[in-house]
């Protein structure tokens, strides 16, 4: 297979983006810096025909279900449902064919907005799913990711984008400046499974309540950390304030708002990157619902029901501090 179709949109400002029908992929956002030098800030594989055997979801569109499924199982109404194991013992981001290995239908494009399409038939899940993927760069530089979805059954969807950020010239994100918009986080097993606990951030490793930097407490002895081989876990955001999160890199001056309506977002410091990457070379930060949510009856719901229209938006807001 051949992956060779690229798809740019700008706006006047000088800020572009790249997308590859090849699993949704955002291949490059470029963006100034305080100096009005532009770099792409997403990490990306320079022959894209490595995406087809990637393993880390560069940049990718995610789906049907998000994060981790345990063992692989779920239960709708009276029915058991049995997916592919991808993660040890579990399910991840909808199996090794999930919509990050397909190829997207493009419905239409503009100069700022890009539209694509794929109908999701795998055999594991139960329903035949429609979904719309609709990417939208503005004139006020933010980034529009929606996600529009009918099944022709009861279902479970969770999708998401999972692009790895690096907004300046250092090799590693360690030194970006993070905020988080969230008091609690969902505590994980060694398998990155959500226990049901709810933890209070209380000021420790994972209180990114004001700017700090991501590697200030990442190395810290801390047995969530040591779960998550560093930051791999699910902020539970707060539902009044604008900004889900903002990253920030003082050197370079850019800065990223991230908007979202979903409740919680993943964020994943590239621990297991390798190969054409280096360890903490980019940051994920995932807007979705919980891991696992399928098997946590108080967690809230994924199911997406008969011909019921689905819809969420994640936006990126780009701009640069002095």
């Amino acid at each position: 297979m051949k992956v060779d179709i690229i798809h740019t949109i700008h706006n006047s400002n000088g800020i572009s983006v790249k997308i590859l029908n090849f699993g949704g992929i955002i291949y490059e956002i470029n963006t100034p810096d305080r100096n009005n030098n532009l770099k792409n800030i997403v990490l990306n594989y320079k022959d894209i025909n490595d995406y087809y055997d990637d393993s880390y979801y560069i940049g990718a569109a995610i789906g049907r279900y998000a994060n981790r499924i345990k063992n692989g199982i779920f239960k709708l109404k009276n029915d058991t449902y049995f997916l592919e194991k991808n993660d040890g013992d579990n399910h991840l981001h909808g199996g090794s064919n999930g919509f990050h290995k397909a190829n997207w239908n493009l419905v239409n494009k503009s100069k700022r907005s890009i539209h694509l399409k794929h109908l999701c038939n795998e055999k594991t899940y139960p329903g035949k799913i429609e979904i719309d993927l609709v990417y939208t760069l503005n004139e006020d530089n933010s980034f529009d990711i929606e996600f529009i979805a009918y099944s022709d059954k009861d279902t479970i969807f969770n999708p998401t984008s999972h692009s790895y950020f690096n907004l300046g010239s250092d090799k590693t994100i360690l030194n970006h400046e993070l905020q988080i918009n969230s008091d609690k986080i969902l505590e994980i097993n060694k398998n990155g499974i959500p226990t049901e606990n709810i933890l209070e951030i209380n000021d420790g490793p994972f209180d990114f309540k004001n700017f700090k930097s991501i590697g200030k407490d990442i190395r810290k002895n801390d047995i969530q950390l040591e779960f998550g081989s560093g930051y791999d876990h699910n902020f539970i955001l707060n539902s009044n304030e604008k900004f889900a999160a903002i990253l920030l890199d003082k050197n370079s001056g850019r800065r990223l708002k991230i908007k979202t309506d979903q409740p919680g977002m993943q964020v994943y410091t590239g621990n297991s990157l390798g190969e054409n990457f280096i360890k903490n070379g980019g940051v994920c930060m995932e807007t979705q619902h919980y891991p696992n949510t399928p098997n946590c009856d108080k967690f809230p719901s994924v199911i997406l029901l008969k011909n019921k229209k689905y819809y969420t938006k994640t936006s990126y807001h780009f701009d640069t501090i002095e």
